[in-house]
């Protein structure tokens, strides 16, 4: 999604290079990036680039700028090789990826057995209890502002009583509306008279891309945010799909759906080791943003433990308190949590 051109059409891209690569006839690479002094940054992102098409990319880009120190890849998979330049390599982020299998038992037979039953137990006194209950995917230019908007609200008022500020402002929603238009896949849940939940995602080739998941904060009882995902990756998978990504950052319902988590870094390529001395504030910055990020992953990974360590529940227990207490904090000084 992130080397897309419905994405990529997101920049301005009257400054924006191109390099293109051909191997046998066939093209093999396409790469959009700024030039910015002696730096150049990559724009695709979220992809894999063979450590060939890298070295290729790399020597091509020092041998026409001749004043150009440093190449940076944001989000990008690890290779099986280093690059033959100088380079660094961290982790910054993830994607978290359902592999899908061909139908919905496989599916539904895969995950653990209380997932599966809590899934079940929701899906069915839902369809029992609301009237109307249905789940439906709108696509592409049937996606309507209002439909998006109202799905959008379902998160905003739940995090308005938090005092939590929405990541998604003004110019966020104009550029989710221009890539739903593009390539979206919504999937939305109603009852006869109301949209009870949805989750906005993408279709790229065999893989959907969801985005944005909320639902109606009075239909928590029936799980309603988990139900719409997990319709939407059964729809998925009748419509062909062969992967469903649930993008970065964990949480406990995302673990629950067969998840894997897809590590992907801050590649960084110089044109000598010297050039790397000279970046080396940069590199201290990146280093911590890898340092968080490990850390987050880690504590991520305490919390799926079923019987954690006493160090484990303490480390827990920190973080639960430091949050608390920054919220509480946040809340007194009348800022955003």
């Amino acid at each position: 999604m992130y080397a897309s051109l419905p994405q990529l059409q997101h920049y301005d891209l009257a400054h924006v290079h191109t390099y293109a690569a051909w191997c046998d006839g066939h093209l093999s690479a396409i790469l959009l990036y700024c030039l910015d002094g002696s730096r150049i940054r990559v724009i695709n992102e979220g992809m894999r680039i063979s450590p060939d098409e890298l070295d290729r990319f790399a020597n091509a880009v020092f041998g026409y700028y001749t004043k150009v120190s440093v190449i940076t890849l944001h989000a990008q998979s690890k290779s099986e090789r280093n690059p033959q330049r100088p380079s660094t390599r961290m982790a910054v982020t993830e994607d978290i990826v359902i592999d899908l299998p061909g139908n919905e038992q496989c599916y539904l037979a895969q995950l653990g057995k209380s997932s599966r039953k809590s899934l079940k137990e929701h899906l069915s006194r839902a369809q029992h209890e609301l009237p109307g209950f249905q789940h439906k995917v709108v696509t592409g230019e049937a996606i309507s502002e209002a439909l998006v908007d109202q799905i959008i609200g379902f998160n905003h008022a739940p995090m308005a009583q938090k005092q939590r500020r929405s990541a998604i402002d003004g110019k966020v929603r104009a550029h989710l509306m221009r890539l739903l238009r593009a390539r979206g896949w919504v999937g939305v849940i109603t009852t006869h008279d109301r949209i009870c939940a949805g989750t906005l995602a993408c279709r790229f080739g065999d893989d959907v891309y969801s985005i944005f998941n909320a639902h109606d904060p009075q239909y928590d009882a029936y799980s309603m945010g988990n139900l719409s995902r997990h319709l939407l990756i059964n729809a998925s998978i009748h419509a062909g799909a062969r992967r469903f990504h649930l993008l970065g950052g964990q949480s406990s319902t995302k673990r629950n759906a067969l998840r894997q988590r897809h590590t992907l870094y801050d590649i960084r390529l110089y044109r000598s080791q010297r050039c790397i001395a000279r970046d080396i504030f940069n590199l201290i910055r990146l280093a911590k943003e890898s340092l968080v990020y490990r850390m987050r992953t880690w504590l991520e990974d305490l919390n799926m433990r079923p019987h954690p360590s006493k160090i484990a529940h303490a480390v827990l227990s920190l973080q639960k308190m430091l949050r608390t207490t920054r919220g509480y904090v946040r809340r007194l000084s009348g800022l955003p949590a």
